[in-house]
């Protein structure tokens, strides 16, 4: 039986996800789906994190098999608002299936046909459920008690909980105000995150933070609380790498121009089949990897992206000298009419763009800020504030993109050796530093549920 299987493995779940007949059996245990967890442990911590996890792959799987068979995700929505309902008193499924509905249903079944520069909008009835169950999700982990142990707040991801929901319901708000003009039903969902927002400045982890908008909060505060935060980073707090990129802009730009000319898009096309459920479409956005963890990728090999990955191989701050998730380089495709859903990162560093092709229309926002993209000039961000790009311009962009290591994180900076330390001190912006990704508030902060 599947049951017995699941308890016999060290990682209870993993079997049901990676057998050969692994499809059917999540399907089965998703239409059945609180019965399936009780069956599986009767620990609410771990059903939670089953639950997510299955509906990941269960739509993941589908998303895959058939992107544009309507009939087929409608099934899908439709299944998951039934156990949206079924949250509020089987309250491990609350944080899954927000999820599910953010990563997946954002927009609706499908992104509905929209004039030329209209971007498709959220679907208000998904967002307001996700709303709903994130902040159920809050409530489950008794993130919302002023004396939980602090270590506890944190290993139950509280502070991701809390700005995960505040990112839903931001985004709510505005587009109730904006886009419907509905500024009753807009003003109901600003006064709600207004009291949320005065519940959380309560909690001892954020009695800290000097934030008065939900939109200011950030991840890497968590790790670098006496530090300056920024959304957007002035040109006057960029670590050198910022100055770095764009002195070297030509030669990134002529790489991309010869990759364009030998290849218009079949590498970007088959890197967006595997793009996150960021977009409306799968190829709306696309990047291809420079440089990774272990280094150089096969691109590189290609003799207009040598010298690029080269320079950028050099750098301390991205790839194996880094360690971050995700740490290194991409160049990244968006196309007209295209955007990029609100979300946020978990983890400590920041990103680097810089642009290459860059139309107008096309703009990138964070914690409200928003900028355009000027080819040669960099944007460094910080990507675990809630941030969301827009492209409502004729002509596809192209940035240079790069996740890399904190200029406050003294774990990267200490493995970078005595005569790099001696040249790059620590700023004094940075308050002292945190220990970053080697040494997180509590042990796997940055990774998921």
């Amino acid at each position: 039986m599947l049951a017995s299987r699941l308890f016999r493995s060290h990682a209870w779940f993993l079997p049901l996800v990676s057998c050969a007949d692994g499809v059917s059996e999540i399907e089965n245990c998703i239409f059945n789906l609180v019965e399936c967890l009780n069956l599986v442990s009767d620990d609410e911590v771990q059903q939670e994190a089953l639950a997510t996890k299955l509906l990941q792959s269960w739509l993941q799987s589908a998303s895959a098999q058939e992107e544009d068979n309507g009939p087929l995700r409608a099934a899908a929505l439709a299944h998951v608002m039934d156990l949206a309902e079924a949250a509020s008193s089987h309250p491990v499924l609350a944080l899954g299936v927000g999820q599910a509905l953010h990563s997946f249903f954002w927009w609706g079944v499908r992104p509905q046909p929209q004039p030329s520069s209209k971007l498709a909008p959220p679907d208000v009835q998904v967002a307001r459920a996700a709303l709903t169950l994130h902040e159920q999700a809050v409530t489950f982990a008794g993130c919302d008690i002023i004396d939980l142990e602090l270590d506890t707040f944190l290993a139950r991801k509280c502070p991701w909980r809390w700005r995960f929901a505040f990112l839903i319901g931001s985004e709510l708000g505005l587009e109730l105000a904006l886009a419907q003009q509905d500024f009753a039903a807009a003003a109901a969902t600003f006064s709600h995150l207004h009291a949320r927002f005065g519940s959380l400045q309560r909690l001892p982890h954020f009695a800290g933070s000097k934030q008065r908008s939900p939109m200011r909060l950030n991840q890497n505060w968590d790790f670098f609380p006496a530090a300056d935060q920024y959304p957007i980073w002035p040109r006057n707090r960029w670590p050198p790498f910022g100055e770095f990129v764009e002195r070297h802009y030509d030669i990134f730009k002529a790489g991309l121009e010869a990759f364009l000319q030998d290849d218009p898009g079949r590498h970007f096309g088959a890197a967006a089949r595997f793009q996150s459920g960021l977009t409306p479409r799968s190829q709306d956005w696309a990047r291809i990897k420079l440089i990774h963890s272990g280094g150089q990728s096969e691109l590189c090999k290609l003799p207009y992206l040598k010298r690029s990955c080269e320079l950028l191989a050099d750098r301390p701050e991205i790839g194996p000298r880094c360690g971050t998730y995700l740490s290194g380089a991409s160049i990244a495709r968006l196309l007209p009419s295209a955007q990029l859903k609100p979300h946020l990162g978990t983890h400590p560093r920041l990103t680097l763009q810089l642009g290459l092709r860059a139309p107008s229309g096309a703009t990138l926002t964070v914690a409200g800020e928003e900028v355009a993209w000027t080819e040669g000039k960099v944007i460094i961000f910080d990507d675990t504030y809630m941030h969301k790009v827009q492209h409502r311009g004729e002509e596809t962009r192209y940035v240079l993109v790069a996740w890399f290591c904190h200029p406050c994180d003294n774990g990267w900076r200490q493995g970078q050796g005595e005569q790099w330390l001696a040249e790059n001190p620590l700023p004094e912006w940075c308050g002292g530093g945190g220990g970053g990704y080697s040494a997180p508030p509590v042990p796997g902060y940055s990774e998921p549920i």
